[in-house]
């Protein structure tokens, strides 16, 4: 199976009226997400160097945070696939030099929903500017689709850039 196929019978697309449709709930950063006072113990971050064998390290936080605080299995998986994606895009296009570059990841349950931000030093990139993918007119695709799996696995997403950070939040309704 393609990979753009698998990817599609796995999270559920649902073609309408001959386009692919967003997510139930899901906004293009039309505002911000909706904050509340947590409890510390109820966050993990991880800073990870900017290489390919780190991500394993957050896999395993993601999976640690999910056992811990019960989330349901399709919650840490969407998690995981998104923040595969998204990391492997920074490590792999967001620097120009060969340099260690820390990447930040912070998971905080709140009610209702998980949220993860991922901050990086690398270059200015909005990934809510990239056009989705037509899968209706070419279903076989295989590059080009990891940020529109990140849209629909997600339930909001938002991108800032402050001080030199690229900062990008998502979360994911439990």
């Amino acid at each position: 199976m393609q990979s753009a196929e698998y990817f599609i019978a796995a999270i559920g697309y649902r073609p309408y009226s001959g386009a692919w449709c967003l997510a139930e709930g899901m906004t293009m950063a039309d505002g911000p997400l909706p904050s509340s006072k947590t409890d510390s113990s109820a966050s993990s971050e991880i800073r990870i160097a900017n290489r390919i064998a780190e991500m394993t390290r957050v896999a395993e936080l993601v999976d640690g945070f999910g056992a811990r605080y019960g989330l349901p299995n399709d919650v840490v998986v969407a998690l995981n696939v998104s923040l595969d994606e998204i990391l492997n895009n920074i490590i792999s296009y967001a620097y120009d030099d060969a340099g260690r570059h820390d990447i930040a990841v912070r998971l905080v349950l709140r009610p209702g929903y998980v949220e993860v931000v991922v901050e990086d030093d690398g270059r200015p990139f909005n990934p809510l500017l990239v056009a989705a993918p037509d899968l209706v007119a070419n279903p076989r695709l295989v590059g080009g689709v990891g940020l529109h799996f990140v849209r629909k696995l997600t339930d909001h997403l938002e991108y800032a850039r402050r001080d030199g950070i690229n900062e990008l939040r998502f979360m994911k309704k439990l």
